[in-house]
């Protein structure tokens, strides 16, 4: 019998604020000193409280402290610790959370040891038999073509295929979310072959054998409520479509072909249950930080190398002051790739699309923002659209082009939790291939494997979307454990497939360059070529310095490596038009440089450069000024195209030159420390058409039920003179 869950409402919330709407605006401010005036450095919603607050008052407020560089922070536990409750040290982020006096907040940012105040705020969740042998056919498995890649049972031994590896197998993907609770032990379990000890455990006539084990390696919780279970469901969903195997899925499809299975994308991967979200799906930014800190802490003991957060709170301040985006980027700092949901404010109450959507940690440039597209249940690619819920860019207050990606995420099946599911068994069977005689002669070659029980839910949102890049940056750094947080994202990037939708609206002048780029970012997420191109770079390349090559074996090219092969019978298109990223430049081997050199003399160290442009049906790419180069070329980093000059098909072109300004756009942080200016030269794009955050009243949690038919109740535009309105 098929076991699939009936949608429950009242458990099923998404990406929803309370506090958000309530706060006030806040100004921005870059990380300051001493020697700025008293206040300076902190956050405009606790300004306000200030001011509104009696001279008498003992009103307290929970905030974070950012501490400056270097600075020692006993002196401030000590200052705070008065009249405060006790302050938590978050060593690995350079961040205090204490509940502090209002009275006593001005003299607190006044401090030396003190770079920035924030408010704690509300953060939710962004929602919207006999085994049989792993078939990888779901459809988040085919359509991202991660089914293409993953490991296959080629005998009747469930996992045999997986165990040898290539399922991101030993990978740690930290979930930050409601908790993980499978409703059996077959959805998160791991495969390994081991070696018997032979007779009398001497190792003669020793025998392989496969073995399980849980993949989820550590629950914990920083709710408060002390428990680990997912009584709201998010997380464990979220999970599923990261690392779940959807084996009582695959049961189920085996008696009923027509019944559709569950897999997720990397189905060997650990996973490390951070707990930030309580029973409600709601928390706080300690909360989140607070396990953001543990993750770093017990990076190495779990081999974290992932962390996946979807959940997010509405904007009140720049992501450069931002606790919960300094943390992250602390995280960065640490070898931890960091993936985030973008938020799903992505239409007004008419269903209108808005612009500046983007959530709080989404809207930092060191993490991988992660939208969602609707893939109309196919698993072709080329009916594929981003949902009208995605929430867009560029970012308020900060102006950055958002999302990064984007990825399935509409009408997605996953595990459901067991504290909704009509019923959960963590039963085994167990083998023991030699018997009793085999097990004197070989040792004991037992094998318990965990009885599939699961039930799966259809749940909607940039929640579910982030976790299949999560999966998919795990099978990239089993495939290349040297890939640094920067390469990681760049590939994913290069790699990513625009839509043709968009390209035949860029065509007939019904959507700009821009506008694209705030809505589906560098494309749709192809897992198989972005593992593809992670196995081609230098299995060294965290060492690799500027100048240097990532591939460098013998006649191999980026495209040579395959990068087109189909995905649902589709070809994938060899280039989107990414000619740098973070550091890679996408020649035809992929150089690590110090940053990027713009038509206008300044240099951007981070963030990325795109031909300005729209891609054909065959694969060719038109400039924005009609100027053609033909399908199977690579478009290498900085080269300036002759007037008039066509290239043809097969035509690689190099490094070294300038790619002229009508060529390309730009988005991302120069040398001097300012923004580039690509968001604001389309400022008429969206300059009048920008969410306010403290206006959302939105039932965001009918975007996991309803998905593209849930619409938001009330929807206001951003002035231009709130403190939130991007600027330069």
């Amino acid at each position: 019998m098929r076991k699939s869950a009936f949608l429950i409402l009242l458990i099923i919330f998404s990406l929803f604020s309370p506090l958000g709407r309530s706060l006030p605006g806040r100004h921005s401010h870059a990380q300051t000193n001493s020697t700025k005036p008293r206040g300076n450095k902190l956050a405009e919603s606790l300004r306000e409280r200030v001011r509104q607050s009696p001279a008498d008052s003992s009103e307290t407020a929970r905030v974070i402290v950012n501490l400056s560089d270097g600075a020692d922070p006993r002196p401030l536990i000590q200052a705070l610790g008065r009249g405060s409750n006790s302050p938590k040290h978050l060593e690995a982020l350079g961040l205090m959370v204490a509940d502090v006096p209002l009275s006593k907040l001005e003299e607190a940012s006044a401090r030396g040891d003190v770079s920035w105040i924030s408010a704690d705020q509300e953060v939710r969740s962004l929602d919207n038999s006999v085994p049989n042998p792993a078939d990888n056919t779901s459809h988040v498995e085919v359509t991202t073509g991660a089914s293409k890649i993953l490991p296959k049972d080629t005998t009747s031994q469930i996992g045999s295929g997986v165990a040898y590896g290539g399922a991101g197998n030993g990978v740690g993907i930290a979930i930050l979310d409601s908790g993980i609770t499978p409703c059996d032990n077959a959805e998160f379990v791991g495969y390994q072959w081991k070696q018997s000890s032979g007779t009398l455990g001497t190792g003669l006539f020793s025998q392989s054998y496969l073995a399980t084990y849980d993949r989820i390696k550590k629950h914990i919780d920083f709710t408060g409520e002390n428990r680990t279970d997912d009584a709201y469901g998010h997380g464990t969903h979220t999970a599923g479509i990261a690392a779940g195997t959807g084996q009582s899925s695959e049961d189920d499809a085996n008696d009923n072909s027509s019944l559709p299975t569950y897999g997720g994308i990397a189905t060997g991967a650990s996973l490390i249950d951070v707990r930030v979200l309580n029973s409600q799906g709601m928390g706080t930014v300690s909360n989140v930080i607070a396990g953001i800190n543990w993750a770093i802490q017990n990076k190495t003991t779990y081999n974290i190398r992932v962390m996946n957060l979807s959940l997010g709170t509405g904007l009140t301040q720049s992501y450069k002051t931002d606790p919960l985006c300094v943390a992250l980027g602390k995280a960065v700092d640490a070898g931890i790739v960091v993936v985030v949901a973008a938020g799903n404010w992505g239409k007004d109450a008419a269903g209108n699309k808005i612009f500046g959507g983007i959530l709080s940690p989404a809207n930092s440039p060191r993490v991988i923002t992660v939208g969602a597209t609707n893939t109309q249940q196919t698993n072709k690619r080329s009916d594929d659209v981003v949902t009208t819920y995605s929430s867009r860019g560029p970012t308020l207050v900060d102006g950055l082009a958002k999302p990064d990606l984007v990825a399935p995420g509409n009408r997605t099946g996953s595990a459901e939790t067991a504290d909704t599911a009509p019923s959960s068994n963590y039963s085994y069977s167990t083998s023991n291939q030699g018997g009793l005689v085999g097990s004197l002669i070989s040792g004991n070659t037992t094998t318990n494997t965990p009885q599939p029980n699961g039930w799966y839910q259809i749940l909607s949102g940039t929640s579910f979307a982030a976790p299949a890049v999560s999966g998919t940056v795990a099978l990239m750094l089993e495939a290349n454990p040297s890939l640094t947080p920067s390469m990681v994202k760049a590939v994913l990037m290069r790699t990513a497939q625009r839509l043709p939708v968009y390209e035949n609206m860029m065509k007939s002048w019904q959507m700009t360059n821009f506008e694209r780029i705030v809505t589906e970012g560098a494309g749709e997420l192809n897992t198989s070529a972005a593992v593809t191109v992670a196995k081609a770079i230098r299995q060294d390349a965290n060492r690799a310095k500027a100048g240097d090559n990532l591939i460098t074996k013998n006649n191999t090219t980026y495209a040579t490596l395959g990068v087109t092969a189909p995905i649902a019978d589709e070809n994938m298109p060899l280039n989107n038009g990414i000619v740098w990223v973070e550091g890679v430049s996408f020649t035809d081997r992929l150089m690590l440089t110090n940053g990027y050199k713009l038509a206008d003399g300044t240099t951007l160290s981070s963030g990325f450069v795109l031909a300005d442009g729209y891609m054909l049906a065959d694969g060719s790419y038109v400039f924005s000024n009609g100027f053609v180069l033909g399908s199977g070329f690579v478009l290498g980093s900085g080269f300036v195209l002759s007037s008039g000059f066509v290239l043809g098909s097969g035509f690689v072109l190099g490094s070294g030159f300038v790619l002229g300004s009508e060529y390309a756009s730009a988005d991302g942080s120069l040398s001097s420390g300012s923004t580039s200016a690509l968001s604001f030269a389309d400022q008429s794009t969206w300059a009048s058409n920008l969410i306010d955050p403290t206006s959302v009243t939105a039932n965001e949690e009918q975007v996991m039920v309803l998905g593209e038919d849930a619409m938001p109740l009330s929807v206001q535009r951003l002035s231009s003179t709130s403190p939130l309105f991007p600027h330069r």
